[in-house]
Formats: C-alpha cells, sequence, structure tokens
C-alpha cells in the first residue's frame, strides 16, 4: 500500500491551517467570553442600524442556522436584541454590545498583529490576499 502524502490535499491544507488560525484568535476573543464567530457578529452588528440575520450570514459568510444559533446566544447574554415586524426580523446591539466594541476592536487588532508576527508581513499580506481571492472565485463557482 503506498503512503498518502495529505500535503497535496488543498482540503487537509486549508483545514490545518484554519485550525491554526482559528485557535489564535478564539484564544484572543475567549478573554470577553465569546468566541470568534461571536465577536465578528458583534462587529459587524457595530453600524448604529438593525441589520436583517441574512444579511449577517451573507456577510461573514455563515449558514443562516448558524447566525440564528449566535443571535440565540447573544441575546442571551444582553448583547443584542431582535425585533419582529411581521415576518421581518432585525438585529441590534444593546447597551452592553455596544460598550465591548472598543475592546472588540483592539483585541481585532491584536490577533492581526499576532498572525503579522507569525507570517511576517509580507507573508501575512500575501496568505490574506490568496484567501480572498481563492474564496471568491470558489464562491463563483459553487455558489
Amino acid at each position: 500500500m503506498s503512503k498518502i502524502n495529505f500535503d497535496e490535499c488543498l482540503y487537509f491544507a486549508s483545514a490545518r491551517v484554519n485550525r491554526i488560525v482559528a485557535k489564535i484568535s478564539d484564544d484572543q476573543f475567549k478573554k470577553l467570553g465569546l468566541s470568534s464567530t461571536a465577536a465578528f457578529i458583534l462587529m459587524y452588528l457595530d453600524t448604529g442600524d438593525a441589520i436583517n440575520p441574512s444579511a449577517i450570514a451573507d456577510e461573514l459568510s455563515l449558514d443562516r442556522s448558524t447566525v440564528t444559533r449566535f443571535l440565540d446566544k447573544l441575546q442571551r447574554q444582553g448583547y443584542i436584541e431582535r425585533t419582529s415586524q411581521g415576518r421581518s426580523v432585525t438585529v441590534a446591539l444593546t447597551k452592553a454590545g455596544l460598550n465591548l466594541q472598543t475592546d472588540l476592536k483592539q483585541m481585532w487588532s491584536t490577533l492581526n498583529d499576532q498572525y503579522i508576527e507569525l507570517l511576517g508581513a509580507d507573508g501575512e499580506q500575501t496568505l490574506r490576499t490568496l484567501l480572498n481571492t481563492d474564496f471568491g472565485v470558489l464562491k463563483a463557482n459553487n455558489g
């Protein structure tokens, strides 16, 4: 039997990098008792406007059911409020959610600094650019 070279598999290579990147991010945001996804949802909501959950899902490339699950938790924690008008639901930050924004943005900046420290400025920019470009190509061809 021949040995499988997992390094030749895009899924394996991207998942391996994602696990490390996600751990670094999760370690940063857990200081506030939040997952990375919850933190990014809260930062996205910092527009001053109420936002539809579908817009959150689209912007953050998450399944709608995932967004709903995170919004449920963030609402229980008192960081967001939902408003329903008929079948339409919007989400907005509460005062507690607004009060987190400075810390969240500082943690995001620190997180990006950590990636630059690990990969070098050129390496971080190259990887981020490649991932964003390839994401666009994959999304356009895979929905």
